[in-house]
């Protein structure tokens, strides 16, 4: 089920910065002609006066009520002018006339519905209880919804991609899956004969929805005037397909799909899938993987504190799910080993039936953290731990101060990742 929500407006102050007055109206971070200056109050008029033509103020436009403070038209660069009032005695403060934007906001007509990207209290949600992504697009450049592929490739292990669906087209650089999962009865039983989980080329169509929905959620395409958008929108995608239609496979096929996605050349591998066995096929396969991926796993559903794998390992961020209002979803797993935290209850994303669809799990909010993952990815060196460790402190710390079973260190935040 899916929930009517509108847009709010975001307002982003720009940061302090020294560009000159003849830049142009659009890429401006301030106003080219005025500063605001708040004289001391036992400043004289002859001492403000003097003050203000000595620094380049030419006139006195106004006032901001409430804060005693004028509005002044100068000569030259306004940051210029305001740092010569500042040195005055008779100057409390001045700043420049700092100009406030329209967060990221893209087209796409459902992204209102996105509560995990931007939330303004739909649907009986917290206001800002999200990982902040158009403050964080804006901070990374990515304002504009680039549509060309960024640097950063993420691969996907679950049950495969409608790579066709509207949101997706052209999304898909890297395509495979297991040979076969057994024999399927008409599409209603599957025999466990025949199983090959050697990992064959093409073979990665979605024929149960979780692995599009995924998808979506990380990378789908933004500002293209359809559905929604993904975290990682410019992000190219490697899809291996190691989960059949049910949305189970064997460890085999998962870990060959982990060690092609890693040849590739996937950045960051994202799976939304677990076991409670310990398989010492995967933990190796996680562990030579890791040193040249960024891998990000669901914690589980169970709800309680039993460990799953991939995600237990120490290599792999385990991730756990928050519901609209920031709170702990009551499936999402809790324990040591838990990360971060994403939005992961009633997410919108695409479906293989080429629509979009509701779904709730660890699943859906591993996608927004390996979306984060890309993105810090494309602009922080230092490979999978210096990633890991921005993603680590790059959160709005929920529950208990520091880390703690349900949270982790917190939820994951786009802006901070991209300003830390």
């Amino acid at each position: 089920m899916t929930r009517t929500a509108w847009i709010g407006l975001v307002v982003v102050l720009a940061a302090l910065v020294t560009a000159p007055a003849a830049a142009s109206a659009a890429s401006a971070r301030y106003d080219a002609h005025t500063v605001i200056v708040r004289y001391a109050d036992g400043a004289s008029s002859s001492q403000r006066s003097v003050a203000g033509r000595l620094a380049g103020v030419l006139e006195r436009l106004g006032r901001v009520r409430g804060v005693g403070a004028d509005v002044v038209r100068v000569a030259g660069d306004p940051a210029a002018v305001a740092a010569r009032l500042n040195r005055s005695a008779a100057v409390l403060y001045a700043e420049p006339n700092y100009i406030a934007r329209a967060g990221a906001i893209p087209n796409d007509p459902r992204f209102g519905e996105l509560y995990g990207l931007h939330n303004t209290g739909q649907a009986g949600g917290s206001n800002d209880a999200d990982i902040d992504a158009p403050e964080g697009w804006d901070a990374a450049g990515l304002g504009a919804f680039p549509s060309a592929p960024g640097p950063v490739k993420i691969g996907i292990v679950d049950t495969g991609i409608l790579a066709a669906h509207e949101d997706l087209a052209g999304k898909v650089v890297d395509c495979a899956g297991v040979r076969s999962f057994g024999i399927d009865l008409l599409g209603l039983i599957t025999l466990p004969l025949l199983v090959d989980t050697t990992i064959v080329g093409g073979r990665c169509a979605d024929d149960n929805g979780h692995g599009t929905h995924v998808a979506g959620t990380a990378a789908a395409r933004a500002n293209n005037g359809r559905g929604v958008a993904g975290v990682a929108f410019n992000s190219p995608l490697a899809i291996c397909k190691a989960l059949d239609r049910t949305g189970s496979g064997p460890v085999s096929g998962i870990a060959n799909c982990i060690a092609y996605l890693v040849g590739t050349g996937a950045t960051v591998i994202s799976m939304s899938l677990g076991s409670t066995a310990d398989s010492v096929t995967l933990r190796n396969t996680v562990a030579a993987a890791s040193g040249s991926a960024l891998i990000v796993a669901a914690a589980g559903n169970s709800g309680a504190s039993t460990m799953e794998y991939p995600a237990g390992y120490p290599e792999v961020v385990s991730v756990a799910a928050t519901n609209r209002g920031d709170g702990h979803a009551g499936f999402s797993t809790a324990n040591a080993k838990v990360e971060i935290a994403a939005p992961g209850e009633d997410v919108l994303s695409t479906w293989n039936d080429g629509a979009y669809r509701t779904a709730s799990g660890t699943s859906m909010a591993t996608p927004h953290v390996a979306g984060v993952a890309a993105i810090i990815a494309a602009r922080v060196s230092g490979g999978p731990a210096a990633w890991r460790a921005r993603l680590a402190a790059s959160v709005d710390d929920l529950g208990p101060a520091g880390r703690d079973p349900r949270f982790g260190f917190g939820r994951v935040n786009l802006a901070r990742a991209v300003t830390g």
